[in-house]
């Protein structure tokens, strides 16, 4: 089984710029019928007022070491009503559950000095759409999370991050992450960051030639 009650999921609404990505829960579900039962996402105190027959797509993280990995699937809300007071939505998966390929998202070097927990120093030495690479003083604990404040472009940007798998090195402690609850606006941030720095890169290595 790749999902159950209680797994945290993100519920996509839209697309291009009108995309909305929300946290929520799953309350309940049929496998054979193709259905979950998903908390109504709440925003600063308010129920999203997500229509029926809206199209959405469900994606959440497996941990499990056989099925590990970002699956996704799009579904229909048939529904919107309380079970047991809670507000709820019925949503329809109308394609099969698929594993994304977080290694898609293109990844580059960097060297930029960081804080994780609040002000434990740390140094992120490669980034991507889906995760980043630390190095921290202290030894973490495989699966937990962290989360890393990155200074790019003027700005801080907070990353809630799971650590995948770790390695001691000559530095400290290396360790493989993936970005948990991230909004698509920070997402995309961190996309143009790679892009930029791609080019940077490129650019050094023409100078390098010339």
């Amino acid at each position: 089984m790749l999902i159950s009650p209680n797994q945290r999921v993100e519920l996509a609404v839209g697309d291009g710029e009108d995309r909305r990505v929300y946290h929520t829960r799953v309350e309940d579900l049929d496998e054979e019928r193709g259905y979950l039962l998903l908390a109504a996402p709440i925003v600063d105190g308010d129920i999203v007022p997500i229509r029926r027959e809206t199209m959405v797509t469900i994606s959440f993280y497996n941990y499990d070491v056989v099925h590990q990995g970002r699956y996704e699937a799009a579904g229909v809300v048939e529904r919107r009503f309380r079970d047991n007071n809670v507000p709820v939505l019925l949503v329809n998966l109308t394609t099969e559950w698929q594993k994304i390929q977080l290694r898609d998202y293109v990844r580059v070097s960097v060297y930029i000095d960081a804080t994780y927990n609040g002000d434990i120093p740390c140094r992120v030495k490669d980034i991507s759409g889906g995760g980043l690479l630390c190095v921290t003083q202290e030894e973490l604990e495989l699966g937990s999370q962290i989360y890393v404040d990155l200074p790019i472009g003027g700005t801080i940007i907070r990353l809630y991050c799971r650590i995948l798998r770790g390695a001691r090195t000559e530095y400290g402690f290396e360790y493989g992450c993936i970005f948990e609850n991230i909004d698509e606006r920070t997402r995309l941030e961190i996309i143009q960051y790679v892009y930029k720095r791609q080019i940077e890169i490129y650019r050094k290595k023409i100078d390098e030639k010339a």
